[in-house]
């Protein structure tokens, strides 16, 4: 309780958490971030470009994807902020080797995965409308499934990564019976 305190009077939230979070990932989506540090995604664009003013970070934006990665100076003030954290007594800075919470984000997207499935099956056909919310509904699990193989790109060794591609094999299954069961559009001539 007491560390909490601390952390709460030498540390603001937000910007320590995103801070932390690119320090684990290295370069991620700006979604994930938000995700992680649970915050809203324009609130986590406005502290990180507060951030990438300061020469902490810097971004590329590729398609519609905001990708950030900690500068030089950045990676130093997130590992001096880290050892910060670490002294206060707090543990919530992720590291990059954190197995179970790997697995636990491994572990939710395959529920949720399944749970899509077993709607899917509950009818033989389904409409544009319902397969567009299907499709819809996979989608943050494709960026979640990205963002566990971006952890995994530091560990070529994980134990994980054959879990990880069975739930890509997965996803994009689930994708094609989407398609699959689809009724195809009435043309009227």
């Amino acid at each position: 309780m007491v560390a909490n305190e601390l952390a709460d009077v030498f540390l603001h939230k937000m910007p320590t958490s995103l801070l932390l979070a690119i320090r684990t990932y290295n370069r991620t989506y700006v979604s994930v971030l938000a995700k992680e540090c649970n915050c809203t995604y324009p609130h986590a664009v406005k502290t990180l470009w507060g951030m990438e003013k300061l020469g902490l970070l810097r971004s590329e934006k590729v398609g519609r994807v905001k990708y950030v990665e900690l500068t030089d100076h950045g990676k130093v003030v997130a590992d001096s902020l880290n050892e910060l954290v670490s002294s206060l007594g707090v543990n919530k800075a992720p590291t990059k080797n954190d197995a179970a919470r790997i697995n636990q984000k491994i572990n939710n997207v395959i529920s949720k995965v399944e749970a899509i499935q077993k709607d899917l099956r509950t009818g033989n056909n389904i409409s544009r409308d319902a397969a567009i919310h299907f499709n819809r509904r996979l989608g943050p699990y494709y960026r979640e499934l990205n963002a566990v193989r971006l952890l995994l790109e530091t560990q070529p060794n994980s134990p994980f990564r054959s879990k990880v591609e069975a739930l890509g094999k997965t996803l994009d299954k689930v994708k094609s019976e989407i398609d699959t069961k689809r009724i195809p559009p009435v043309t009227v001539t």
